[in-house]
């Protein structure tokens, strides 16, 4: 059962807690939903396991969290929806098919607004002729996902700058904001929708 619960904005430390509370719930099997978490942080740095040193700048006074998802070091803050999906992946589906269901998910969405996007060879995430505009990094333990991906509508781009964003030089980032004016929340519920229909094959 797929259950998708809109959080509004939060503290990044926030909704890990709430991740590692439903992973433990699942996993002790006093769980029986899917969760898909949305939200939109606070400006932060999350920094994955494939992150080096020199990609992280100088963030000032922003938090910079290491965790224990793939990929590189992003920025999450307003203006961009992040998605964490916290379910028991179906058997047999790989940690490629999950990568490839969840960029799926932002591009059926990007489609809907009438915005080109794919998927480039040897990376993760989507991108469009402007730039990488939807992120990815996971983690999958015992079955269980955690973490999940992110989609730019219309962050703050300079907070990018103070990084190596996802570890890639040279493709910068963009927003749905560059191709057309679009409300945060509109992009959301084709978010929703694409989630729905994409999720289902995942449990």
């Amino acid at each position: 059962m797929l259950k998708i619960i809109d959080l509004g904005k939060t503290e990044y430390q926030e909704v890990l807690k709430i991740q590692l509370e439903t992973f433990e719930r699942i996993y002790a099997g006093k769980e029986i939903f899917s969760h898909f978490f949305i939200t939109e942080h606070k400006p932060v740095y999350t920094a994955g396991k494939t992150t080096k040193k020199e990609d992280i700048k100088d963030t000032g006074n922003i938090p910079v969290f290491w965790v224990d998802r793939g990929g590189s070091v992003t920025f999450h803050g307003e203006g961009q929806i992040v998605v964490y999906p916290v379910l028991m992946l179906k058997n047999r589906i790989s940690v490629k098919k999950y990568v490839y269901t969840l960029e799926s998910i932002i591009i059926d969405t990007l489609d809907y607004l009438g915005i080109k996007a794919h998927r480039k060879e040897k990376l993760r995430g989507v991108f469009t002729d402007k730039g990488k505009i939807g992120s990815i990094g996971v983690k999958i333990s015992r079955g269980i996902t955690m973490h999940g991906f992110s989609v730019n509508v219309d962050v703050n781009k300079s907070y990018f700058e103070k990084i190596v964003p996802c570890g890639i030089k040279n493709i910068p980032v963009c927003n749905i904001s560059d191709f057309k004016r679009v409300d945060l929340t509109a992009v959301k519920l084709e978010l929703i929708k694409s989630i729905i229909k994409k999720g289902r094959d995942l449990i």
